[in-house]
């Protein structure tokens, strides 16, 4: 199969472990200078990358990344573990190809909900998830946090998170 391209005209395919060093490269300046190059560690690309998604220019030169699983508890759903796009190429599609393409696959292999994680003190995130049909997770435990319904401690103490849900149900 032709690997997808965006409307950007980024290439998209299956990341391997040998991209991890190009995302290591780059994913904190992505993010704004926040210290989350642990959420993109190698062992990412080893064991994920045949569910997650690498865009590129037709340099090679990557310019977004999402790495995502199919739950082995919970079959059903698949996970956006992290979602990142070049600060200098974002509102082209890129995202939002990254997260079609991952839906497309999850669903065809039998993935009814994808669940992502947002910080909620992060507006563009949240937005992003809205725009592409997520929901927010507003049921018990969770609290208005920054203006959206969040859960306090979701992942530790003071690491708060918005919980989006999209069904992929007809």
């Amino acid at each position: 199969m032709t690997p997808p391209a965006d409307r950007a005209g980024a290439a998209l395919r299956h990341p391997d472990e040998a991209d991890h060093p190009a995302i290591a490269a780059v994913i904190e300046e992505w993010f704004g200078g926040q210290r989350i190059r642990h959420l993109a560690g190698r062992s990412w690309f080893r064991h994920t990358g045949s569910t997650s998604w690498l865009a590129e220019e037709d340099t090679g030169r990557p310019i977004g990344i999402l790495l995502g699983y199919r739950s082995q508890d919970h079959p059903d759903e698949a996970v956006l573990h992290l979602v990142a796009v070049d600060p200098n190429r974002r509102r082209q599609g890129i995202g939002r190809a990254l997260v079609d393409a991952f839906v497309r696959e999850a669903s065809e292999r039998g993935v009814e909900t994808i669940v992502a994680l947002a910080w909620p003190g992060e507006p563009p995130a949240p937005s992003f998830f809205r725009a592409l049909g997520f929901r927010a997770d507003d049921g018990p435990g969770s609290k208005n946090i920054h203006g959206t319904p969040a859960f306090a401690d979701h992942e530790a103490p003071g690491d708060d998170r918005i919980v989006f849900r999209r069904s992929l149900e007809a």
